[in-house]
């Protein structure tokens, strides 16, 4: 079964995800626990939240690089740790990440051209038409097709950021995974790497999954949006929805952390009296940090749950129903 082929179509697939680092105590909580979550072509997801709250680790666990404490990641309905052969050939070239340093995605000994071309190759492209398709590719993400004889340094980086979309595309992908795929661009260059996603994603059919913390970014590129705070899931949904009326004090926080023109700067976390008696080892992780949180609900675990009237959100949050809808702005 290991080398059969992939079935069941593209479709890349956590189930039940559990991430512990080696050395770290076992009677902790989890690195990443993630119950459920899937790309498909034309579907798009991003997973928000700060820096630890386990975005780059289900990044990583999806692309197979960290392999799982529990639960499995799947392809096509087969587990990554059981592909083999032809599978695993398939699953390189269907799902392609696009990374946030964009040094380190291209070799600075090898031109553009040449990088692209590799990785047609590499996707069965034959030599002889590895030209064609390099110039076809640049001039697919906005590229000059003397960009093919510069390297990497030689560039800007948003050229860069486009010569590593185009080596993706040389193979075909049906899903790309970004990682802050628009980090430490200006606000001018950032916009234009979006229009271009975008496009190519309509173009092409892509599923995306955006790991990012930038909520602008999300609400442009992603209909569903999933909230990851120290490596469980808070609240997911639809991304409109969920930006415009959050229902986790998490959510909501980080809605308040966006710039607003013509507003006061707004503290994107409040203080809570209560919350320090509360122990988030057993009860909601965010309780220490909730101006909402108190003891005798929060001290308690906490489930992931529907909503009453929002088909498809879910929040873990055992205080949702009462609190309803949080001002993002308040």
């Amino acid at each position: 079964m290991s080398g059969a082929p992939v079935d069941g179509g593209v479709r890349l697939a956590a189930r039940d995800l559990v991430v512990r680092y080696p050395g770290s105590n076992p009677a902790a909580r989890p690195a990443l626990a993630l119950d459920e979550l899937a790309i498909m072509p034309s579907r798009s997801v991003a997973l928000v939240g700060e820096s630890g709250s386990g975005k780059t680790t289900a990044l990583r666990a999806l692309l197979g690089v960290v392999r799982p404490t529990g639960g499995s990641v799947e392809f096509g309905g087969v587990a990554l740790d059981r592909l083999r052969g032809d599978a695993m050939r398939a699953f390189r070239r269907a799902v392609q990440p696009i990374q946030q340093d964009t040094d380190g995605a291209l070799d600075p000994r090898q031109s553009i051209g040449s990088a692209i071309a590799e990785g047609y190759r590499g996707g069965g492209g034959t030599r002889t038409g590895a030209s064609a398709t390099v110039l076809r590719l640049l001039g697919e993400v906005g590229l000059e097709a003397s960009v093919a004889r510069r390297h990497p340094h030689e560039v800007s980086g948003g050229q860069r950021q486009r010569a590593v979309i185009a080596r993706a595309l040389a193979v075909e992908p049906r899903l790309l995974l970004l990682d802050e795929p628009t980090s430490g661009l200006d606000a001018t260059v950032q916009v234009r790497i979006l229009e271009l996603i975008e496009r190519l994603r309509v173009e092409r059919g892509l599923g995306l999954l955006l790991v990012s913390h930038n909520l602008g970014v999300v609400a442009r590129l992603c209909a569903e949006t999933v909230v990851l705070y120290r490596g469980e899931v808070v609240e997911r949904g639809l991304t409109r929805g969920l930006l415009e009326a959050p229902r986790h004090p998490y959510t909501a926080a980080l809605r308040r952390s966006v710039p607003e023109i013509g507003l006061p700067f707004r503290a994107p976390l409040l203080p809570s009296t209560d919350s320090a008696r509360i122990d988030t080892a057993e009860g909601c992780r965010f309780a220490s940090r909730c101006a909402h949180a108190v003891a005798t609900t929060c001290g308690a675990a906490q489930a992931l749950a529907g909503v009453e009237g929002d088909a498809g959100r879910l929040v873990r949050c055992g205080r949702a129903r009462e609190l309803g809808v949080l001002d993002p702005l308040a």
